[in-house]
């Protein structure tokens, strides 16, 4: 079904390190600058960031991020070995960007009509995830236009990635959700530039009406693996990915 060749254009990131331990960024034999790439949140004071696995991010200059509003963002930077604090669980880095916000639309019941379909939901280690037990992380495989990255990055604005949830009855154990590539703009145009944008949504208020009885969480979406047509796409295995939410545990 997927193409065997395509042009990629990460306009936010594809391989995010989803999460890393102080300990393992000490086994390195590399004295020099070490880099890191990770998707944090930002703390309520914005002085620091927080990882997957609670490592704290402490940019060198705490200005640079005093004015961001707090959420989900993509963190870059750059540390030496010395930087790393084991006994706080710290990292202090410089950073080599601005931190990318990632905070997606708010999750509802609403539904969402896609305008487009999407590349797949599980790709080469490239899927959804759980931050943490109320934050889901999603690397949206979107299709775009353009033959540069400033067109691409211009055509992406143009996309919302809506995460809506079916109807949650009493008893149920499985959260549905339902994956829309949403274009406010040239809806009909046709689409075949691969592009991954990474998306936080926070599932709080939705995870609450289980009443801890949660097991499993099912993303569904549109798939077509050569463009963004939804005639020929559909919710085969490769539009459906699963989450075992029994299994996260903080």
């Amino acid at each position: 079904m997927f193409m065997k060749q395509m042009k990629f254009f990460l306009v936010a990131l594809m391989a995010v390190v989803m999460g890393m331990s102080v300990t393992s960024c000490m086994n390195g034999d590399d004295n020099g600058p070490q880099t890191l790439s990770v998707i944090a949140r930002l703390d309520y004071y914005n002085s620091s960031f927080k990882m997957m696995d609670g490592t704290k991010l402490v940019p060198t200059d705490p200005s640079s991020i005093m004015l961001l509003n707090s959420g989900m963002y993509i963190v870059n930077g750059q540390y030496n070995q010395e930087d790393v604090n084991v006994s706080t669980a710290s990292i202090t880095l410089t950073l080599t960007s601005t931190p990318t916000k990632i905070d997606g639309a708010a999750v509802t019941s609403m539904e969402q009509t896609p305008d487009a379909a999407i590349y797949a939901l599980d790709y080469q280690n490239v899927y959804p995830f759980l931050f943490d037990k109320n934050t889901l992380i999603v690397p949206a495989m979107i299709w775009s236009k353009g033959t540069t990255n400033a067109e691409v990055a211009e055509d992406v604005k143009k996309h919302t990635v809506y995460i809506t949830y079916d109807e949650i009855k009493e008893g149920d154990t499985e959260l549905v959700l339902n994956l829309s590539d949403v274009i406010s703009e040239d809806k009909t145009e046709k689409r075949a530039v691969l592009t991954i944008v990474h998306q936080s949504y926070d599932l709080t208020s939705v995870i609450s009406q289980f009443d801890g009885k949660l097991k499993k969480i099912t993303i569904k979406a549109k798939v077509n693996g050569e463009n963004n047509k939804l005639d020929d796409a559909n919710y085969t295995k490769d539009g459906k990915f699963e989450i075992d939410y029994s299994k996260i545990t903080q």
